[in-house]
């Protein structure tokens, strides 16, 4: 397994997908789904957790498991001051016109299988198993 800290901003969201893409050894196809998964998980720390804060950051972890399954997981620093406190869900509905709340439906959609570890108020590690032969459109 590998594992990086990175700082929590938007702007090493690229650069964490190039890690993992490494880590993984994967090509460039397979590793896309990999890529695309991080980052929302990454971007969903970011925003949603201490991990956006000042000089916060995240913990990234990738490994490729028999059968090239990849276990990806992210965690975050906690809960931000002064916000309500807040775990990992799936939105019934995400309006169409809202700039937000599709990055776990993309997780999930693109995962086998995903969930949260952690408890309410610490830090959360959000977890993803992605199987990048996967087939989208079957």
């Amino acid at each position: 397994m590998f594992a990086a800290y990175f700082d929590g901003t938007p702007e090493r969201v690229g650069r964490i997908r190039t890690w993992c893409a490494r880590a993984t050894g994967l090509d460039q196809q397979a590793s896309a789904l990999v890529e695309l998964a991080v980052s929302e998980l990454v971007t969903n720390a970011v925003v949603h957790t201490a991990s956006g804060g000042r000089y916060g950051r995240v913990k990234v972890t990738a490994e490729v498991m028999p059968g090239q399954i990849v276990l990806i997981s992210v965690t975050d620093d906690g809960p931000r001051a002064l916000r309500p406190i807040t775990v990992p869900t799936l939105p019934d509905h995400v309006d169409d016109a809202e700039p937000s709340g599709r990055g776990l439906r993309l997780v999930a959609a693109l995962s086998e299988k995903w969930w949260w570890t952690g408890h309410r108020g610490g830090p959360l590690t959000v977890w993803a198993l992605i199987d990048p032969r996967r087939d989208l459109d079957a």
